[in-house]
C-alpha cells in the first residue's frame, strides 16, 4: 500500500518542469557569461547563479499554470505544476536569503523587488493571452537579464555606471532575438513569394535599425571608459545574422523555429565569447 501510495504521488508530481525553448536557456545562461566576462567567478557569483537560476526556472511552471487557469477553456493545474514552482521557488530563496542576510548583499533585496514586478507583469501577460506579444516578450528578457546586474553588484559589492553599460549591452543581445524571429514568423514565413530586396529591407528596418543603434551607444559608453573598447564588437555576430535574415528571405512552409533556437544560442556564446575577451584586453 505504501509503496502504490509512493508511486501515485510520483505520478502526480511527474519529471521536473524547464522551459523547452533554446532561446529562453540561451539568453539567461548568455546573461550570466556576459556578467562573469566582468567579474569573473567566485563562490559569492555562483550562489548568485542559484539564485537565479532558481527564479529562470520557476517562471515556466508558473507560466503553465496561469495559462491553465486563465485560458479560453480554464482547466485545473497539475499538483506537479505547483510542486516544481515550489521547488525552485525554494531553491531561488534560500540562495537570496543566504546572500543578503548571510553575506550581507542588501542591495539584492531592491533588485528581487523589481524582479518580482517583472515576473508578475510577465504573467500578467501570460494571463491575457499576450506573453508571445513584443512587449510580452520584451518583459520575459529584462526578468532574465536581470542576473547581469545581480551578478556585478555581488562581486563588486556596488553597482555604477559601468556596470548598468554592461547590463543594456547584455539587454541588447538579448532583445535584438524578439525583432529577428517576429521578422521571420510574423513577416517573411506569412508570404509564400519572395519580395525584391528593397521590399526585403523595408521589412527589417526595426531588426537593422535596432542593432545600428545598440552598437552606436555601445561605442559612446567605451568614450568615459564604461566598457572596454572591444565590447561592441560583441554585437557584431547578431547584426551580421540579422543583416543575414532580413536579405535571405523565409517564404511560408520553410521555416525551421528549432534552427532559428540552435543559431541563437550560437550567437549569444559568441556574444558572451567576444565580451570576456573585450574585458581580458583591458
Amino acid at each position: 500500500m505504501k509503496q502504490t501510495a509512493t508511486s501515485s504521488l510520483k505520478t502526480e508530481i511527474g519529471a521536473p518542469v524547464l522551459p523547452d525553448e533554446h532561446g529562453s536557456w540561451g539568453t539567461f545562461l548568455g546573461s550570466f557569461l556576459a556578467a562573469t566576462a566582468s567579474t569573473g567567478l567566485g563562490a559569492d557569483v555562483w550562489l548568485t547563479f542559484v539564485a537565479g537560476l532558481g527564479l529562470f526556472l520557476a517562471r515556466e511552471p508558473l507560466h503553465r499554470a496561469v495559462k491553465l487557469r486563465f485560458g479560453r477553456r480554464p482547466r485545473p493545474i497539475p499538483p506537479g505544476l505547483m510542486f516544481w514552482a515550489a521547488v525552485y521557488l525554494l531553491v531561488a530563496g534560500a540562495a537570496g536569503l543566504w546572500l543578503i542576510f548571510g553575506l550581507g548583499y542588501v542591495g539584492l533585496l531592491a533588485l528581487g523587488l523589481v524582479g518580482a514586478l517583472i515576473l508578475f507583469l510577465y504573467l500578467r501577460q501570460a494571463a491575457r493571452r499576450a506573453e508571445m506579444t513584443a512587449w510580452g516578450q520584451w518583459v520575459g528578457v529584462i526578468g532574465v537579464s536581470l542576473i547581469i546586474p545581480a551578478v556585478y553588484y555581488v562581486h563588486f559589492g556596488y553597482f555604477d555606471a559601468p556596470g548598468a553599460a554592461l547590463w543594456l549591452l547584455g539587454l541588447a543581445s538579448v532583445t535584438g532575438p524578439i525583432l529577428y524571429v517576429r521578422l521571420k514568423v510574423r513577416v517573411q514565413a506569412r508570404r509564400a513569394q519572395v519580395p525584391p530586396p528593397l521590399e526585403r529591407l523595408k521589412a527589417a528596418w526595426r531588426l537593422l535599425g535596432f542593432y545600428a543603434a545598440a552598437i552606436f551607444l555601445a561605442f559612446l559608453a567605451t568614450l568615459p571608459g564604461w566598457l572596454p573598447p572591444l565590447a561592441p564588437l560583441a554585437l557584431a555576430p547578431a547584426a551580421i545574422k540579422a543583416a543575414w535574415g532580413a536579405w535571405h528571405w523565409t517564404p511560408r512552409g520553410q521555416l525551421n523555429i528549432r534552427r532559428i533556437g540552435f543559431v541563437e544560442v550560437g550567437v549569444t556564446i559568441l556574444f558572451a565569447a567576444i565580451l570576456f575577451i573585450a574585458y581580458r584586453l583591458v
